[in-house]
């Protein structure tokens, strides 16, 4: 991967206004203006600052303490570090992987398989897409929505368990939203009820249903 310096940063082409970034390895470079597009795989380094407007393709590799400006956009497969900072407006394709303490600004949108680090921060608005994964003690600003079913009410979207089902690891998320409870269980979503009727045609871990009763005493509600 060739690695690029600031002078060959400097001298890339510009069309309609929109600096044309080739794949590369960008780590010495630390602060990007707005308006830029960058190919598939590149990789930047610490305290890497960029304005709006950016474009990255996929695979794009992030590290420590990045700051992204407001209405970039990312493709999928792109990873960011920790203590990552992203503005409004930003959107991110599927299978995006950020580490713990990032921050995203209001309207943000994100695809399939996020997976979200310890303490990320989410402002107003954010869109999540399915089967996101997060960690602990991260916070949503009002009027996040979750998979296209709503927005959450409360003081807390989610509850999550660990260690059911066939798979080692697999999570169970319960949502707490404005049209009901629903449920991501592997590929499964539906609203709580459903959810029920499901583990008991196919036999299912009969702990799924006292995990159903726990998370209704929990958000205080019956469907």
């Amino acid at each position: 991967m060739k690695k690029y310096t600031q002078a060959d940063f400097d001298a890339f082409e510009v069309i309609d206004g929109i600096k044309q970034c080739p794949s590369g390895d960008y780590s010495d470079i630390r602060v990007f203006g707005k308006r830029c597009s960058f190919g598939n795989r590149c990789s930047f380094g610490e305290r890497c600052s960029f304005g709006r407007g950016c474009s990255f393709g996929e695979g794009c590799s992030f590290g420590e303490r990045c700051s992204f400006g407001k209405e970039c956009s990312f493709g999928k497969w792109c990873s960011f570090g920790e203590d990552c900072s992203f503005g409004e407006e930003c959107s991110f394709g599927k299978w995006c992987s950020f580490g713990k303490e990032c921050s995203f600004g209001e309207d943000c949108s994100f695809g399939e398989e996020c997976s979200f680090g310890e303490e990320c921060s989410f402002g107003e608005w954010c869109s999540f897409g399915k089967w996101c994964s997060f960690g602990e003690d991260c916070f949503f600003g009002e009027e996040c929505s979750f998979e296209g079913k709503g927005e959450y009410i409360g003081d807390y979207p989610f509850l999550a368990f660990v260690g059911f089902g066939s798979r080692i690891g697999s999570k169970v998320y319960f949502f707490n939203l404005q049209d009901g409870i629903y449920v991501r269980c592997g590929c499964w979503l539906s609203d709580i009820a459903r959810f029920r009727e499901r583990v008991k045609a196919k036999n299912t871990d009969a702990m799924y249903l006292d995990l159903c009763d726990l998370v209704e005493r929990k958000f205080n509600r019956k469907n």
